[in-house]
């Protein structure tokens, strides 16, 4: 048996619930931390695959307050072919929201991205609070159909980045604060920019329900957190310079339940890992067959602008 050392980051989450107590008041945060350090000893086997889920339709698409619905469209491949989804052309793409009367758009294929979909030029679509919208996909015989609901969210006051403690290393972390609303079942997705680039493996988003916090005024909610190898700085993420942007998003319950899964699977390899499978879609299909993919509708506050100067920077090395 062949033996090795590996280091396993993401591979737990867990919820930690903080409470701090100010002029009087307990305030409550909730966040996803996930990393677990552990060494193993590992058999060499050969998995024998099948071709079960071999050119399944997958789908990528979403609407919001501020971007017009996009929708990819693709087929799958095999686990072992390290290929870009090979797009679907020729498709017939709706979005239809549930006003009275209903406001729809038909979307047009991009012509420099194959089975990508978007608004045609002269329209304008945007996803309004409060309103249910529905994707409907005719293609190569089949029918496509997904439904979410797009729920407001509470505006983010702020954000602050200052040193995260991991261990006996220091790391910079990006901190949320804002108002969460009364009445449970609200459900978030932030989404960290670097220079306008969006951050999004998947063991790095940062979702959260407001179960335990109700209500409550979210102070210091770490939602992302530049672990790296420190022997490695080219691999760090937050860098001197760099502008950082969040936009806090509400999400319905099952995308938070679908997004998840996806932070439960990327975390593979350890004894803490779920099996392995397809993620349930929201997507149905005429054909009986699964679809995988999510269509997902958010309304979006974006916070302020925080650039590392060299005073966040210097704090690292204190």
């Amino acid at each position: 048996m062949k033996k090795y050392l590996h280091t396993i980051e993401n591979s737990l989450r867990y919820a930690t619930l903080l409470r701090e107590r100010h002029f009087g008041l307990r305030t409550f945060a909730v966040f996803l931390i996930s990393f677990v350090l552990l060494t193993s000893c590992e058999d060499v086997i050969d998995v024998k695959l099948n071709d079960e889920s071999l050119n399944l339709l997958g789908v990528e698409a979403s609407i919001t307050t501020q971007d017009e619905p996009t929708v990819f469209l693709y087929k799958t491949l095999k686990v072992n072919q390290d290929e870009t989804y090979p797009g679907i052309s020729g498709a017939v793409v709706t979005v239809s929201d549930n006003a009275s009367p209903a406001n729809s758009v038909t979307l047009v294929e991009d012509q420099q991205k194959k089975g990508f979909y978007r608004v045609p030029e002269n329209a304008d679509y945007f996803g309004v609070a409060g309103r249910e919208y529905t994707l409907t996909i005719l293609s190569e015989g089949k029918t496509l159909t997904a439904k979410d609901k797009l729920t407001k969210v509470e505006p983010i006051d702020s954000i602050q980045i200052f040193p995260s403690l991991r261990g006996d290393k220091l790391f910079l972390g990006v901190f949320s604060y804002g108002q969460e609303p009364q009445g449970l079942g609200n459900f978030y997705k932030w989404d960290v920019y670097v220079n306008d680039t969006l951050i999004h493996e998947a063991d790095r988003l940062a979702i959260a329900s407001d179960e335990f916090v109700d209500g409550n005024y979210i102070s210091k909610l770490e939602i992302y957190t530049d672990f790296h190898d420190t022997n490695k700085p080219e691999e760090r993420m937050l860098n001197l310079n760099d502008t950082i942007t969040v936009k806090q998003t509400s999400i319905s319950e099952f995308a938070y339940k679908f997004y998840l899964q996806m932070i439960n699977q990327s975390s593979t390899g350890s004894l803490f890992s779920v099996p392995t499978a397809n993620i349930k879609s929201n997507f149905t299909s005429t054909d009986g067959k699964p679809v995988l993919g999510l269509f997902v509708a958010k309304d979006v506050s974006v916070s302020n602008d925080v650039v590392i100067d060299q005073t966040i920077e210097d704090q690292l090395k204190k």
